[in-house]
């Protein structure tokens, strides 16, 4: 019990004051008279200190008389002003005075936050100050108060609410105090959002380098040794608090810079595919009209061959019939080529009209009955009213690529583990009509979801698309105003969702035949 800095209690969640010195100057100041201190004690019934001193007789003691000229009278006055001189020099220390101008400089963020234009007293930093001896938190807000709006705690609990309750600038710790010491409420505070990059300064009496240490790796930002001079606290206070106010000003301009990063980045990708699409447009202008006319002379051409075959030999006619076939074949394929860039060079060419997606859903559908019939499961969840303002046959055509896209993908899914299925459903959200078509299929790689609506690209063999598809699509949408995107796992779904602007006229209801 005599040991400096020891306590019975040294858990975190004491309920005692004091830093466990009390006793051990008790030993000492006896042991320098020459005495010595011991203690009983029984848990539960008491305890007895018991303090021996040398017994001396007054005849033991040589009177010095005042004599000023004697040498011995010389010496002690001598001792009594070094030992006045010393404790003045303390007290000058420990209690400097201080002025705003002197810890306060004009291009610091403290003396920014504590002027206003007038001159006046604005909004000052907080600092939230903890400590379980009363006379030393008076001590320290009398100090600070002046430059700082204080918030006080008196043991460790009540430090950290107040630091979560008040979001002090920073933050006063005794190393002990009750309910949780210093070093654990720092390394919760390091925990918690708010308060993970506050200043926190740590006062404590011991001076070993355990000590500052485990301070540092707590988390402190910074750590005095009691007895401590105030102006130096003032200054390690003042300079954490500006590199403070520097740090989350750094913070803030990282945050805006991020954002406009961010959207530039968006920019930059809207721009690149408006521009594929406009060259594409360009190309298309050009090579349409060079592939109508040889094609339509080339169904010509197929239709005299197939009544010239009939003249020839019985055993010559199937050869003939089939390379009239492969002849068709290629030109149906060229015919949609040709068919999909005229999409290119005319947009927005048609009418819009408010069109009930349901009936676009069943017309498409129908149209694709020999796709899906018997071989996949569709379900349709879109509401009769629900209806967008759009040109009805571009958007059969979308719907007819994605679903086409979607046929694909399930027949080319490797597992047999799910039945194929094919939902396509709308909700309305935040001012938009939202229609997802999402199947149980093979899906996109990851690396490929940011290349799926430029021209050209595709993952299908050669002979079985030129990749146009989800690009007409793409650009039909963002014609109407809205908007295509598409999400996907591999192996597992792929759904493509298209937002549309809300539509707030009412068609009649459809007649029920």
């Amino acid at each position: 019990v005599f040991d400096r800095f020891w306590q019975a209690d040294g858990s975190s969640k004491r309920k005692y004051q004091g830093v466990g010195i009390g006793l051990s100057l008790v030993k000492e100041l006896v042991e320098i008279q020459g005495g010595h201190v011991e203690v009983t004690s029984e848990e539960g019934k008491g305890t007895i200190f018991t303090v021996r001193m040398p017994f001396k007789s007054a005849a033991d003691f040589v009177t010095i008389k005042e004599d000023v000229g004697s040498p011995l009278s010389q010496e002690i006055a001598s001792r009594q002003s070094e030992e006045w001189l010393s404790n003045l020099y303390r007290r000058a220390t420990l209690f400097a005075p201080t002025t705003a101008d002197s810890l306060v400089t004009s291009d610091s963020p403290a003396a920014a936050s504590s002027l206003d234009a007038s001159g006046g007293t604005a909004t000052r930093p907080s600092l939230l100050i903890a400590d379980d001896e009363v006379a030393m938190l008076q001590f320290l807000r009398s100090q600070l108060g002046t430059h700082y709006n204080v918030v006080e705690a008196t043991d460790g609990q009540q430090a950290l609410d107040q630091a979560i309750k008040h979001d002090p600038d920073i933050i006063l710790l005794d190393m002990n105090m009750p309910e949780k010491d210093g070093l654990q409420v720092c390394r919760e505070l390091r925990q918690i959002g708010s308060t993970r990059n506050t200043p926190i300064v740590l006062l404590t009496a011991r001076a070993d380098e355990e000590t500052k240490l485990a301070a540092l790796s707590a988390g402190a930002s910074d750590f005095l040794t009691k007895p401590f001079s105030v102006s130096e606290l003032h200054v390690r206070i003042k300079n954490l608090v500006q590199a403070h106010d520097y740090q989350q000003t750094l913070s803030r301009q990282k945050e805006t810079l991020q954002v406009t990063i961010d959207q530039l980045k968006e920019t930059e990708s809207q721009l690149v595919q408006t521009e594929k699409m406009a060259s594409l447009g360009r190309l298309s202008a050009g090579i349409i009209h060079e592939i109508n006319n040889p094609l339509n002379f080339a169904t010509t051409g197929l239709f005299t061959l197939r009544n010239k075959g009939k003249n020839l030999a019985p055993d010559q006619q199937a050869e003939f019939a089939e390379v009239l076939n492969d002849v068709e074949e290629g030109l149906v394929r060229v015919k949609n080529i040709v068919s999909d860039l005229r999409t290119f060079t005319h947009p927005g060419a048609e009418h819009r009209d408010a069109v009930r997606l349901s009936e676009v859903i069943a017309s498409v559908l129908k149209f694709l009955s020999n796709e899906w019939k018997d071989k996949v499961t569709i379900d349709v969840n879109i509401p009769e009213e629900e209806t967008v303002m759009a040109s009805k046959n571009r958007l059969i055509q979308v719907f007819i690529n994605l679903l086409q896209n979607s046929f694909d993908a399930v027949r080319r899914r490797q597992d047999d583990v799910e039945q194929p299925r094919i939902s396509i459903v709308s909700r309305r959200q935040d001012g938009k009509v939202i229609v997802t078509v999402r199947d149980n299929g093979e899906g996109i790689e990851e690396k490929n979801l940011d290349k799926i609506f430029d021209p050209f690209f595709t993952t299908k063999d050669v002979g079985e698309g030129m990749g146009l598809g989800l690009s007409i699509c793409y650009r039909i949408i963002r014609e109407h105003g809205g908007e295509i995107r598409v999400r996907s796992e591999r192996g597992k779904f792929c759904e493509f969702a298209l937002e549309f602007p809300e539509n707030n006229e009412q068609l009649p209801s459809a007649a029920v035949g």
